[in-house]
């Protein structure tokens, strides 16, 4: 058995055993790989290995998109849902600009909202009805508008 096997299989095993929050975190560990591999091949000039894997995370940001519940999210989960327009319009910029710099603050920003997510999901492990109980959507840091950028301030994101 290869290291691809195994990594598929143990895979597919968090995937079998997470909860729905998990899922979640698992999505975003998923891109979170795609963004380092994108950047590697942007340095190494590999057009296509890039666009392969921002079309990834595109397909991911997607999913999480479509998997937004606004009735239990509410304000979060519109503000999500405003980040991941933002994050699909930088990784479309990013693949057609080969701009390294945009992949790297999306990364920082998603390794962001993924610890959100796995407090969340930690939360509501531990304690068996915490999970009703807990928002369906982490806290995220508030842009200034809904046009404005999906990033923090602190992060110092511009278009």
């Amino acid at each position: 058995m290869n290291q691809g096997q195994i990594a598929l299989q143990y895979r597919e095993l968090a995937v079998k055993s997470a909860t729905q929050v998990g899922l979640v975190v698992l999505l975003y560990d998923m891109a979170i790989e795609s963004l380092t591999r994108a950047a590697r091949e942007i340095d190494a000039g590999n057009v296509e290995a890039r666009t392969t894997e921002i079309n990834h995370v595109l397909a991911i940001v997607a999913e999480l998109q479509r998997s937004l519940n606004f009735e239990r999210g509410g304000d979060v989960a519109r503000r999500l849902e405003d980040f991941y327009d933002v994050a699909r319009g930088k990784l479309l910029e990013a693949n057609i600009k080969s701009d390294k710099e945009i992949v790297e603050r999306l990364f920082r920003i998603f390794c962001s909202i993924r610890e959100a997510w796995q407090v969340v999901d930690r939360e509501a492990g531990s304690d068996p009805g915490a999970f009703e109980a807990a928002p369906s959507t982490p806290p995220v840091p508030r842009p200034a508008s809904p046009q404005a950028d999906a990033e923090p301030e602190s992060a110092h994101w511009s278009a």
